[in-house]
């Protein structure tokens, strides 16, 4: 199989691309078989599950010979061979000729995706195995389970940040079993959800008899959690009168439980937190304090946005799809339909995902039919309307100012919110925007 160059360059720009680019491109493939890197030169690869593939992909929905790939002009080229299912980018099914393709663009063949990565700069790429019950094998989801397995052991506090619905609590949970505490219990308490005249007795507990309505005694989640590992979620949104006593816990202080007389104990409790907004940009507007910012943040986690890793949408969605089957019926996805799914930003991450399966999967039952196509997926996706009830983050508001050049009405239209609340989502991502 020959690549014809004079299809996407002129034959003065293939010698000056040869001699400038010294870039290796990687495809990270997740498939049956699960995830590997194979690197992408200037020699044609055929992608297919036959044995005369040169790239074998484990997929019944892929064609023996189904597309093929080299690199040229500082990216990658792509060419369907008359596949069954087709080779989609971008949700575009590629037709006659060779597309070309950047880093970062998701292939879709059959039922697999295909990240085009640029190799690292350091030969010493630290990609760790997937962690246990998280779907998804991306480059990034490995480097962060390098991190978190190496943090796993320590009892230092930990601070994971990434946009709402990327799947904090997951991690959380995973730096919990991963580590010698695994046998003890794991506790998640959302901090926004307490009333503020019942942070302590949530942390610390409360003597019987301590307050109107204390008929019982309560431990509270520090003894709950006792050796093993307490998550507060949304940390930003703590009370702040309740900070200073997180904090002399955290300093290893005794606790005492609301109404308890007499000394208090020392805990043994691993405070993993998490949130979703620039916790410093809270520092600085008053609201947390500088002190407890710095003994949370002592290790920092950043889980990225399902956007910066498109490969791990078809993973993630076939195990949710699998979570529903006993409620929805076996559900399954038709090429064209991972190839939507794939292309869509998911500004609310994998909550939208799984928000938009359900709608699919209703609407695939309703018809007596076990497979989701593509109509169905994009009638889901219609239905998701973007704004704060569908986890737009203060970190997609800021990517869409900067998608409409800092004009601030043309993004709130884009993101179908009041001027004002945009605002309002600007601000909490550290943004100052002039009236």
């Amino acid at each position: 199989m020959t690549f014809d160059s004079s299809q996407v360059a002129t034959a003065e720009t293939m010698e000056i691309a040869v001699v400038a680019r010294a870039k290796t491109f990687l495809l990270e493939i997740q498939d049956e078989e699960g995830v590997r890197r194979v690197p992408i030169t200037r020699t044609p690869v055929v992608v297919g599950k036959g044995r005369g593939a040169d790239l074998v992909i484990h997929d019944p929905t892929v064609s023996s010979r189904h597309c093929e790939i080299v690199a040229a002009d500082g990216g990658v080229h792509v060419k369907d061979l008359g596949s069954r299912n087709g080779t989609f980018v971008g949700g575009a099914r590629l037709r006659d000729g060779w597309s070309w393709i950047g880093e970062g663009t998701i292939l879709l063949v059959g039922q697999t995706t295909i990240a085009c990565l640029g190799a690292p700069e350091d030969e010493e790429d630290d990609l760790g195995a997937p962690l246990p019950g998280i779907a998804g094998a991306s480059a990034a989801m490995c480097r962060l389970a390098t991190q978190v397995r190496r943090l796993a052991s320590l009892s230092a506090p930990v601070l994971i940040r990434g946009e709402s619905g990327v799947g904090k609590e997951l991690i959380a949970r995973a730096l919990h079993s991963e580590g010698r505490r695994r046998a003890a219990p794991f506790i998640a308490l959302n901090a926004a959800t307490i009333p503020r005249d019942l942070v302590e007795t949530e942390l610390f507990g409360h003597e019987r008899g301590a307050f109107t309505g204390a008929v019982n005694k309560r431990l509270g989640t520090f003894a709950e959690a006792e050796g093993g590992t307490l998550f507060l979620d949304e940390i930003a949104d703590l009370a702040f009168d309740a900070q200073p006593k997180l904090l002399r816990a955290l300093d290893g202080y005794e606790v005492r439980g609301v109404g308890a007389a007499g000394s208090g104990r020392r805990t043994d409790v691993r405070i993993v937190t998490a949130t979703h907004m620039p916790l410093f940009a809270r520092v600085q507007e008053g609201a947390f304090r500088n002190d407890l910012y710095h003994r949370l943040e002592v290790f920092v986690l950043e889980v990225p946005p399902l956007r910066e890793r498109r490969g791990d949408v078809l993973p993630i969605a076939r195990a949710l799809l699998e979570k529903m089957g006993l409620e929805y019926g076996p559900r399954d996805l038709e090429p064209n339909a991972v190839a939507e799914l794939a292309a869509h930003h998911w500004p609310g991450n994998v909550r939208e995902l799984h928000a938009t399966l359900m709608r699919a999967a209703v609407a695939a039952k309703a018809r007596h039919c076990r497979a989701i196509d593509a109509a169905a997926v994009n009638r889901a996706l219609r239905r998701s309307v973007i704004g704060p009830a569908s986890g737009l983050s203060p970190e997609r508001a800021r990517d869409l100012l900067a998608e409409h050049e800092n004009n601030v009405s043309a993004a709130a239209r884009a993101a179908r919110l009041p001027r004002t609340t945009f605002r309002k989502l600007l601000a909490r991502a550290g943004v100052t925007v002039e009236p």
